[in-house]
């Protein structure tokens, strides 16, 4: 019976397939982690789990009334696809500019802040992440969060997954674009399925 229960359970939450966290200390000094659990393709799945990572800080930032914050994070962003990827050669792995905030290992105490994301991919091949994260200065965190794990991706992914995952930002913001918004819960899902996928967006005809 006990075996029954866990199956049905794990069915409905799906296969936990990574954790990431991006711990802060004293001083600025920010560390970011990732755990794998479930992946037979890692490079696939951190851009996969980065596009979902990103579209739920947006969110989370829109929860906060942090919505200028968002803004400026996606205009960031542009520039910083202009900057990796070229019209010829293999793409760029530019430092990105983190203010204050340095990146180093991390010192035998706890940090002061913890962002967290579990990552799940579902029966339907869909994905699920659940996200945590200290109360309090999100305007300035919860950008910083990202930008730090983007910034580990920067350093530790091939050329291909790179620039698909730039690509895949990109068209995270077309969608947010045409739709005016990042707030709606389910554009947690849709706006992270319109980027990893291939449709198009259809302008709509004059009238």
């Amino acid at each position: 019976m006990l075996k029954n229960w866990l199956s049905r359970f794990t069915r409905k939450r799906g296969i936990h397939k990574t954790t990431i966290r991006v711990d802060f200390f004293p001083e600025h000094l920010a560390v970011p982690s990732v755990f794998w659990y479930s992946s037979m393709d890692q490079e696939n799945d951190t851009v996969i789990l980065a596009v979902h990572f990103y579209a739920r800080i947006l969110y989370e930032l829109a929860e906060q009334n942090e919505t200028r914050v968002a803004r400026e994070l996606m205009e960031f962003l542009d520039q910083v696809q202009s900057l990796v990827i070229t019209e010829e050669g293999p793409p760029k792995r530019p430092r990105l500019p983190l203010g204050p905030v340095t990146l180093g290992p991390a010192p035998p105490t706890a940090p002061e802040r913890r962002y967290q994301a579990d990552f799940y991919q579902l029966q339907d091949g869909s994905h699920r992440l659940d996200f945590r994260g200290s109360v309090g200065k999100e305007g300035f965190y919860l950008p910083a969060a990202f930008l730090v794990f983007l910034q580990s991706c920067f350093d530790r992914l091939k050329d291909p997954a790179l620039i698909r995952l730039i690509h895949c930002l990109s068209r995270l913001h077309a969608y947010y674009r045409y739709r005016r918004d990042f707030w709606d819960s389910t554009t947690l899902t849709a706006g992270p399925a319109f980027a990893l996928g291939k449709e198009e967006i259809q302008k709509e005809e004059p009238a």
